[in-house]
């Protein structure tokens, strides 16, 4: 479902071969972000990318006569099976199972839990949100609960948040949750890694108005990536300022929008972009015409 250029709601269908261009077009980006880089900066097995995800929340949307959803396609991943997103560019490298996300209903406490198995992995390579403004609020929850963040690293136990407390009840799914952080806490080292790193963060996040918060959260991060460009440079700066002199910040590897992702970053040094035509619908207004009231709109 998109809007499109004149802001008339179109559905567009999305099948098998259209999510497959969509997740070309994203590997592609990966890869010319990846390459800008010296060859050896991403030489570990260890590393992870953390993107934020949504989970499955298929009841957000309304649905065709036959049951299908329908929504932007930016956020297409909320619609379907864990299972059909195995190959998806914008995993989390396993950080957080997508089949665990998929339970959590509430955003806040969702982003709460990605954050927590983020910092309690040292080896995060990038940072990427795709909206900028969303970026920022993804900061705001470290900076506004980075004690209970420490203490559920120190403990490997979430029973130390306040959101998790608040929204989620069902104790088995907490177990399973402790159980998966603990899991990525023996990775690195254990008992002793586990409280020197919910330290590190502490004192950190206690270091107030100084800049590079992402950098010296992970002090291994090649890169932050979200949207910044056209409308989202208002946001440039404080993302700016959270990572830093040292850390990189880089346009979203894809560029998207309610259609889907169709085209892949050309620099990232730049806002440009490789626009891909054969992997979206476009619809296009003369020049001219921009200020008329009704368009003439020419549609590929």
């Amino acid at each position: 479902m998109t809007s499109g250029t004149t802001s008339k709601i179109k559905i567009l269908p999305a099948t098998l071969a259209t999510m497959k261009k969509f997740s070309q077009s994203v590997q592609l980006g990966y890869y010319i972000v990846k390459r800008s880089f010296p060859s050896s900066t991403f030489s570990s097995s260890k590393q992870r990318s953390f993107f934020v995800q949504s989970g499955r929340k298929s009841d957000m949307f309304p649905v065709s006569k036959d049951g299908i959803p329908m929504g932007p396609m930016s956020q297409y991943s909320s619609t379907v099976e864990s299972s059909d997103q195995k190959d998806s560019s914008a995993s989390n490298n396993d950080i957080v199972p997508l089949d665990i996300l998929n339970e959590i209903t509430h955003f806040e406490t969702s982003m709460f839990i990605q954050l927590v198995f983020a910092l309690a992995n040292l080896n995060i390579c990038s940072y990427s949100v795709i909206f900028a403004s969303g970026f920022i609020h993804t900061v705001k929850i470290i900076e506004n609960y980075f004690e209970e963040i420490s203490l559920c690293i120190s403990n490997a136990n979430f029973d130390h948040s306040s959101l998790v407390q608040k929204n989620i009840s069902d104790l088995e799914f907490k177990s399973i949750l402790n159980q998966k952080l603990n899991e990525v806490i023996i990775e690195h080292g254990g008992e002793i890694y586990r409280l020197e790193r919910a330290q590190h963060i502490h004192n950190e996040c206690l270091k107030k108005n100084v800049p590079g918060i992402l950098h010296r959260l992970w002090p291994n991060m090649i890169y932050a990536s979200t949207a910044i460009g056209g409308t989202f440079t208002i946001y440039k700066s404080d993302i700016q300022f959270y990572c830093g002199q040292r850390l990189p910040l880089v346009n979203l590897a894809a560029y998207g929008a309610s259609e889907g992702f169709f085209g892949s970053i050309a620099s990232i040094h730049t806002d440009e972009y490789f626009l891909l035509p054969t992997h979206a619908f476009f619809e296009f207004i003369k020049e001219e015409d921009i200020q008329q009231v009704s368009h003439l709109t020419f549609e590929f």
